[in-house]
Formats: C-alpha cells, sequence, structure tokens
C-alpha cells in the first residue's frame, strides 16, 4: 500500500511587518488596440451566462440565483432564485433564451434537484427582469444521477432549425456515453417542449435513444452554433490529455469516449476538429470551459476575426482561435493572463466578446480601439475599511490603448513595486491608513483615479479554529467527513454560528473544483462521493472564516487527503490488454487509488498477441467481464483468464464447422450454421461493443448440420463478438447488426 499522505494545516499569520503591497494579478495580454473591462463584480460561484437581443446579459450562479446585467449594471433583484443541489458541478449550470424572447419571454434553465436526484431542464417566462412566480414548467427530467457530483454537462443552445441542444456529461462513468438507452454522455436534441423532434438519428427504441443527437462525449460543458453556417461545435473536458472542439453538425455520430480522447484511428469514431493537451502555459491547460464563434452584425474588431472560434482555458486562464472553415485549423493565441479562471465565453450583440472570471466573481468584456486612445477609468477604486492585520485590496478598471502602466500613490507618495491594476495589503497595521489613488499611463495619455481612504480600524482580529476532523484524519471515498470549528473574538468573545462560512473545495492534480460556501453553521458533515474522479492525486480543502462584529475576518485551513490502496490487475496469459474506467491498460499494471471510489474495469475480447487469438473466460473474483469494483482498503489483485480461440476469416464452416448468417443482420433473427462432430450441449456467448455480455445460451447440437435460430431483436446496432465452444475448440466471430 503506498504511504499515506497526512493532513496539512495551515493558518493565517498577523505580519508584524510594516506593510506589504502584492500584485495579485499580471496584467492581461492582449494583440495591440485590445483591452478588457469590468463589467459587473461580486457574481459568486458564475457558471455560464446569456445574452439577450436587447443587450440584457443573465448570469448564472452555481448556488441556484440567475441575475441580470442591464446596462453594464448588475441588478439587485435576481431574475430568479432556485431551489438547487450545488455540491461538486451541481447546480444552475445551463441557461438558454427562447429564439423568439422578444415576444415570448422564455428561459430554459439546466439544474440540478435539491435532492440531487437527477438533473432538470425547464422554462420560466420573464416579466422585465424577473421571473414571473410559478411560471416554472418541467421540460425534461434527465436520468438519474449516481453519487458522483460532477460530469454534468449542462449547456443549452438553441440550433438554427428551431430546436433545443442540451449537452450532458456522462456522471463520471465512461461507459455511460457507449449507452443509447441513457441521456449521460450525449447531446440531445429535443423539440421545446421535450419531445422527440423528426430528424433526429435514432427513430427506434428507448425514449432516451430517440433524443440523443450524438454520443461518445465525457463533459460537454459548452456548445455553440455559427450563426449562417449552423456549424455546431461541443466543447468537450477531456480526462487525462487531450481537450476537445467537436463537430456535432451532422447527427448520429460516436465520439468515441470512453475509449477515445483527442485523435483515434478507429473509423467508427469522429475525431474533435481540434483538440489540445495538458501542461502549463499559453495553448495547454487543464479544461476547455468556453466557445463561441465571432460573428457578430457589427463590431469594431479588425475583419480578420470574423468568423473565428474562440476557446477559453480555465486553468491557464488563456483565450485562442482557430479558423472553422480549416480542415486541420491550427491555433492563434489572442489573451493570456486573463482575469479569475474564465468560462462562458460569447459574443455580445454590440460586437465585443464576453467571459466570465470563475474564481474573479465578475463578467469582463474584450474591446478593440483601432487608434491610439488614451486610458479612460471605467471602474473607479472604491473606499476600503479593514481591521489591523486584514488584507486590504483595491481595483481600477481601465480601457485604452496598450501598453498601460500604473503607478498607485499613498497621501500623494508613490508606493514602490505598486504598479498593477490590484493593489493589495497583506496584514494592513494601522500606520497604512491614508489616502489611495493610481495613475494610469501610455502612450496617448494619462488619467488619475479618484481619491479614496483606507481606514484601519484598532479592532483585534477574530481567532479561527477548525476542531474536527483530526489532523491526521484520512477519507473513504462514500463516506461522510465531519466538521466543527470555534470563532472566538477579544470584543465579542465567543461567535455566534451567523459569523460563520464553510469553503469545501476538491483538489484534483493542479486546479480544482470550488463550491458555493455553506454559512451559519459550526459544525455539519459532507459527503464524499464514491463515484466520479478516479485520480488518486486529489484532496480536500476545508476552509473555515469567522467575522467578527465590526466586520474583521480570520481564516483556518485544513487539507484532508484519501486513503489509498494499490489495484493490481494481470492476465492469463500475461501481456494481455483490459480496459479500466474504459481505458485500456496492458497487462501486467499496478494502479494506486483512492480506497472506496468505484472503478469500472473490463476485458477486451477477442485479442490478439503474440500471433495468438484469446477470449475472455471469467475473473479470479467472479462477475461479468465488464464489471465495477470499489477500491478496497488493502491492495487487491484482479486477474482476468483467458482461452485461445480461432477467430473467424468467413470460411468457418469449411475450415472449422461455423458460420453466421446473415452478417451483417438487418432483421431480429440471426443463424447459426454449426457441423457437429457428434451430439453436444455447448455454451453461445454474445458480447456488445463494450465487451459486456449481451446475450448467453446453452445451444444443443445434433451430429451432423445444425441451423440454429438466435433472437437479437433487442440489442442495438453495433459490432458484436459472437463465441461457441464447437468440437474440442472455441470460435469467435465478430457479427455486425444493423437496421
Amino acid at each position: 500500500m503506498p504511504k499515506q499522505m497526512p493532513m496539512i494545516r495551515t493558518a493565517t499569520l498577523i505580519s508584524i511587518y510594516f506593510l506589504f503591497v502584492t500584485f495579485l494579478a499580471s496584467a492581461q495580454v492582449y494583440p495591440s488596440g485590445f483591452s478588457q473591462e469590468r463589467v459587473a463584480n461580486n457574481i459568486s460561484n458564475p457558471t455560464v451566462m446569456a445574452i439577450a437581443s436587447d443587450g440584457r446579459i443573465f448570469v448564472a450562479q452555481q448556488q441556484g440565483i440567475l441575475r441580470v446585467i442591464k446596462k453594464g449594471s448588475l441588478l439587485t433583484t435576481p431574475f430568479i432564485t432556485l431551489s438547487v443541489n450545488s455540491t461538486g458541478e451541481r447546480g444552475l449550470i445551463g441557461i438558454a433564451l427562447d429564439p423568439d424572447f422578444a415576444t415570448n419571454h422564455f428561459v430554459y434553465l439546466y439544474y440540478t434537484l435539491p435532492d440531487a436526484s437527477r438533473n432538470r431542464l425547464s422554462r420560466f417566462t420573464a416579466n422585465g427582469d424577473v421571473a414571473v412566480p410559478n411560471s416554472e414548467v418541467v421540460v425534461l427530467d434527465f436520468d438519474p444521477l449516481s453519487t458522483a457530483s460532477n460530469h454534468n454537462g449542462g449547456a443549452l443552445a438553441f440550433g438554427p432549425d428551431g430546436k433545443l441542444y442540451v449537452a450532458i456529461g456522462d456522471n463520471a462513468k465512461g461507459s455511460n456515453a457507449q449507452d443509447l438507452d441513457t441521456y449521460h454522455g450525449k447531446i440531445l436534441r429535443i423539440n421545446k417542449d421535450g419531445s422527440v423532434p423528426a430528424g433526429n438519428p435514432f427513430t427506434d427504441g428507448s425514449e432516451q435513444k430517440k433524443r440523443i443527437w450524438a454520443y461518445g462525449m465525457r463533459n460537454p460543458y459548452t456548445i455553440a452554433f455559427q450563426p449562417g453556417t449552423g456549424k455546431f461545435y461541443v466543447n468537450d473536458v477531456g480526462q487525462g490529455s487531450w481537450e476537445e472542439v467537436n463537430d456535432v453538425t451532422v447527427g448520429g455520430k460516436n465520439y468515441g469516449w470512453p475509449s477515445a480522447e483527442g485523435m483515434s484511428t478507429n473509423p467508427n469514431y469522429t475525431n474533435p476538429v481540434y483538440y489540445y493537451g495538458r501542461g502549463n502555459g499559453d495553448g495547454v491547460g487543464c479544461a476547455i470551459t468556453g466557445g463561441t464563434f465571432f460573428n457578430p452584425t457589427t463590431t469594431q474588431y479588425p475583419a480578420s476575426y470574423i468568423g473565428k472560434y474562440f476557446i477559453i482555458e480555465y486553468c491557464n486562464n488563456w483565450i485562442n482561435s482557430f479558423d472553422p472553415a480549416v480542415a486541420t485549423p491550427s491555433r492563434a493565441a489572442f489573451a493570456t493572463a486573463i482575469s479569475g479562471n474564465g468560462v462562458s465565453i460569447t459574443t455580445g450583440v454590440d460586437g465585443n466578446l464576453y467571459y466570465l472570471g470563475r474564481s474573479a466573481g465578475a463578467l469582463f468584456k474584450i474591446v478593440y480601439n483601432p487608434a491610439a486612445v488614451a486610458p479612460s477609468i471605467t471602474q473607479q477604486p472604491s473606499p476600503v475599511t479593514v481591521s489591523q492585520g486584514e488584507t486590504a485590496t483595491f481595483n481600477v478598471s481601465v480601457t485604452g490603448s496598450s501598453p498601460l502602466t500604473y503607478q498607485w500613490k499613498r497621501n500623494n507618495v508613490n508606493m514602490e513595486g505598486a504598479t498593477s491594476a490590484t493593489l493589495t495589503i497583506t496584514d494592513t497595521p494601522s500606520a497604512a491608513a491614508g489616502n489611495y489613488k493610481v495613475t494610469i499611463t501610455n502612450a496617448s495619455g494619462t488619467v488619475t483615479s479618484n481619491e479614496v481612504p483606507l481606514t484601519v480600524l484598532v479592532n483585534a482580529l477574530p481567532v479561527a479554529s477548525i476542531t474536527t476532523p483530526d489532523p491526521s484524519y484520512l477519507y473513504v471515498a462514500g463516506t461522510s467527513i465531519a466538521f466543527a470549528g470555534t470563532g472566538t473574538d477579544a470584543e465579542d468573545g465567543i461567535l455566534p454560528a451567523s459569523a460563520f462560512s464553510w469553503q469545501i473545495n476538491f483538489h484534483h492534480d493542479t486546479h480544482k473544483h470550488d463550491q458555493p460556501a455553506i454559512t451559519g453553521v459550526k459544525s455539519g458533515t459532507w459527503v464524499v462521493p464514491d463515484e466520479g474522479e478516479v485520480s488518486s492525486n486529489v484532496w480536500y480543502r476545508l476552509i473555515l472564516t469567522v467575522t467578527d462584529s465590526k466586520g474583521a475576518k480570520k481564516k483556518d485551513s485544513l487539507d484532508v487527503h484519501p486513503k489509498k490502496s494499490t489495484l493490481n490487475f494481470a492476465t492469463v496469459p500475461a501481456g494481455l490488454q483490459l480496459t479500466l474506467d474504459g481505458q485500456p491498460i496492458t497487462t501486467p499494471a499496478s494502479v494506486v487509488s483512492v480506497q472506496g471510489i468505484k472503478r469500472e474495469v473490463g476485458i477486451v475480447s477477442p485479442q490478439s498477441f503474440s500471433g495468438m487469438d484469446y477470449q475472455f473466460t471469467s475473473w479470479s473474483q467472479g462477475g461479468n467481464a465488464q464489471q465495477t469494483i470499489t477500491t478496497p482498503g488493502t491492495d487487491a489483485s484482479y486477474t482476468a483468464h483467458f482461452e485461445t480461440v480461432i477467430v473467424g476469416t468467413g470460411d468457418e464452416f469449411t475450415v472449422h464447422g461455423f458460420n453466421v448468417y446473415p452478417n451483417p443482420v438487418k432483421e431480429s433473427y440471426l443463424y447459426l450454421l454449426v457441423m457437429a462432430e457428434e451430439e453436444q450441449l455447448t455454451g453461445l456467448n454474445i458480447t456488445d461493443p463494450l465487451y459486456r455480455q449481451a446475450r448467453k445460451q446453452e445451444v444443443n447440437l445434433l451430429k451432423g448440420e445444425n441451423r440454429i435460430p438466435v433472437y437479437i431483436g433487442d440489442l442495438n446496432d453495433g459490432m458484436y463478438a459472437l463465441s461457441l465452444r464447437l468440437n474440442g475448440k472455441v470460435i469467435s466471430k465478430r457479427v455486425l447488426i444493423m437496421r
């Protein structure tokens, strides 16, 4: 078993130094003439936005609040506040405005029900800037959710055909993406009322199947249509190697997940039109969180940008573009060091790009000034009041030709190193009180902001302390973790529950999945899902913030790591392939896994190795060829047993006394033609494209020629493996069902 990693405890300390000035955010880098404006602040946990033809911007917050930004101002009253489950990536995560919004005022929202049982698509009616009370009409309830809180998808968009397209994640189970009887891992095409429209690629089978437009998706977080052409792109967040942009204009295609990520040589899968890898820097990253076709009716942008597809990267904070008219496009850098983990980039009716900064809690607009323009302040610094020892932050938003330089002043004296749009003073002492302003300069001019005061209260900071869980605690997936803490203050004494705020963030590799805060409680529990992220490099960060009666805040944090076990996979004979969470692995292989997390293991059968063909027979632990295992509390081994087979090549009846017809099969029955050397009872196995057992039945053979019907009317279209033990040998043949 790998060495367990204990929790790391951190606490905010009061500095004894006079003044610390830090540069919180590096300046954004745009092409010459471009700059960004902060349109609105104080949008906690933004997820997605939609822009109406009248210029209003609807912004969804994960915790269930839909806000409206009108004429550049965030309206105080929300459009609507929904009761949602917002753990993990759940919550209010999708929005689309009806194509006839100007007249029917319909708003469509995708959100997670409060009990986390499923995601729902509902329609609401607007009355001005708020929703009509009780106007919700449920359009479609999606399939039940597992305990995994990630891979919800949620993107909504109306196509040029007037149909509503819905992107749904695989619910952290890769095999869902290939199962045509579930919505998970799919793109749906539906009528406005949720019914099945004419023209969908699958016309029979389950109700889920009839609504499917495309499949083989992992976490299609954002989608976009190109005005004029109707080209339809889906941005699919990858697992460990590639982020994808897929062309889904034509329905019925399979995009390969979980067997393929990025480019694939499998002719059954449709490759992405553009993809990028993992890493640090421009052009690579960890999650594609937005895309938009830049085809505005009017714009100040140079003509070279019109028709391009812009994408935004969450972890590395960049925006790139490529030309969708090119068969094999290459990226063009556009912006780096953008603000606050960008999501949901879109094209505004004013011809500008807009994006949401998740961690910044803000909406930004990217503008272009073709001629050299002097700096102009769009958002003045605000007065700041902090208690001694807290952090004080001033911000200014500016437009103007690049490059822009900044110089902050305190009491009219330049502050060394304070040369950014954001000024931060940490562990603020009382001596830092004073009047602050900033001067911004470029080649065309200079502007100075309003002077605003920093007030430093002589007020002892409160003390926050996390008391539960214990610093040595290690969690197991599928269990509850209790948390508790205390808050005290020299002036206020023991702080009440109303002074407490908890943040529980899930960390994975170099990025985090933040969640809305839990407020007003001194203790509670959270459940660690037993399905979802399968990486072992994960942990939770628990952050407690307490606030005293004068507004002073103090934090304490705790990193909670998991228990881990090693899963050892083998085959007999050695060297064959298995699948783990839909991805192929070559044995022997060892994988570190979080205890309690569920993993999907499977086989590839038949398969060839060293000139021989093999068919799966059994697992050492028993069970089906494809099965879900729960990572145990100790290291464990899983061995798949195979036997040599004769794989059919077309002359099976002549050589081996076995054949299947018709092939492809277009009806409800196929037929086995078998020449038995003696009377025998044998077994027939049929496995589906995911190597799951689709049919198992006994076959009674008489000596001589046998013609045996096999019902396959309930099986989905696809390539199946059919195997039969005959005359002391196992013979396997692939059969294509194609109705």
